[in-house]
């Protein structure tokens, strides 16, 4: 059995976050991960808030910069919404872990692939986890960011939460006749949209669900949209669920900490969950520093409370389409990507809006 500070299962956008900030401040760290080409799927658009709260910069692995986006009522026209300066950059979701990954080992971190956990144990000083390989790690905390389907939460007993869900594949640069820009079609799907997210040599293509139970994205619906949009049906179709339980969820039990997806960190009417992600990865690792640990739902209130604004925010905009979708072409839209541009989330933009809105009426 190794012996370490702390021990991360997951080396998504939570874990490679904490574990930067855990090796940088000279914790022992060891990073359990995936076997290699068992990554995450994701939409990879990354905002400026959340470029702005990495520890270092991105660029190497940004494909796209973007500062127009382009809004529509599926399968009707879109309206161009342009920000002032770039509000989002496009990454491929593995190629950002791995840089990312490359960054916290460069502090120190240490990383090792696992097939799984396979069991793990805690008492007041420490946590003992046991591969499926038979490996046996000890550290004084623990940091789940394994997930939307965390098998660390399912070994304590936690319960599982309905979240939201997506699907998404690519389309290769030289089949199109057409190279859109950033494009979000709500009603693609009931209770989502659709997206188009351009990428230099690809363009994904997906569909998202805002709450399990609504709609079940499917392979068929996405070849549908794709084949409307872009005229070819795309490859790669992978699904997935995305964690949106932050306001249901228990962030901390024992010597455990949850980040990520595993806490439940995506905001619901959009989907974005990397912001949430990398905040959620650095406060638990501070609450670990600061041998808090118990502190650390409370450091997290704040998002906590932007997921339960912007859940309340999908609750209205989905069930009001066509006309919530008029509005975000119009000027709700543009406060939005101004907003976005300035690093705000969707919780402060609204609040812009409003206040925007107040004045001129």
């Amino acid at each position: 059995m190794t012996k370490w500070d702390v021990v991360v299962v997951g080396a998504g956008q939570a874990g490679c976050a904490a574990a930067w900030d855990l090796a940088a401040a000279g914790q022992r760290v060891l990073v359990l991960s995936r076997p290699a080409g068992q990554g995450k799927p994701c939409a990879g658009g990354v905002t400026a808030k959340t470029l702005n709260r990495y520890r270092f910069s991105i660029a190497a692995v940004v494909r796209e910069v973007v500062s127009t986006l382009w809004v529509g009522r599926f399968p009707g026209d879109s309206q161009a919404l342009q920000a002032a300066s770039p509000f989002c950059v496009m990454t491929e979701r593995a190629e950002l872990d791995v840089f990312c990954r490359q960054q916290a080992q460069q502090q120190g971190a240490s990383f090792a692939e696992t097939r799984g956990i396979q069991s793990l144990r805690q008492d007041g000083r420490s946590v003992t986890l046991t591969t499926r390989e038979g490996e046996r790690f000890q550290a004084r905390a623990v940091i789940a960011a394994d997930g939307a389907h965390s098998p660390v939460r399912k070994l304590l007993g936690e319960r599982r939460y309905g979240g939201a869900v997506a699907i998404e594949g690519c389309v290769p640069r030289e089949q199109l006749s057409r190279y859109p820009g950033m494009t979000l079609d709500f009603a693609a799907i009931k209770g989502g949209y659709g997206w188009l997210f351009p990428k230099g040599d690809h363009v994904n293509v997906g569909l998202y669900v805002w709450r399990q139970g609504i709609a079940s994205p499917s392979r068929e619906q996405l070849d549908g949209y794709s084949q409307q949009q872009l005229g070819v049906r795309p490859s790669g179709v992978q699904g997935y669920p995305l964690g949106t339980w932050l306001p249901r969820a228990r962030l901390c039990q024992g010597r455990i900490l949850f980040a990520g997806d595993a806490a439940g960190c995506t905001e619901a009417l959009l989907g974005e969950g990397i912001y949430g992600a990398v905040l959620s990865g650095q406060l638990a690792a501070q609450a670990i520093l600061a041998g808090q640990l118990a502190s650390y739902p409370h450091w997290l209130a704040g998002w906590r409370e932007e997921v339960v604004t912007v859940e309340q925010l999908a609750r209205l905009f989905y069930p009001l389409m066509p006309l919530s979708t008029r509005m975000l072409q119009g000027n709700l839209g543009e406060t939005l990507v101004d907003g976005f541009a300035r690093g705000l989330t969707l919780g402060q933009c609204k609040r812009r809006w409003r206040g925007a809105s107040m004045v001129g009426g």
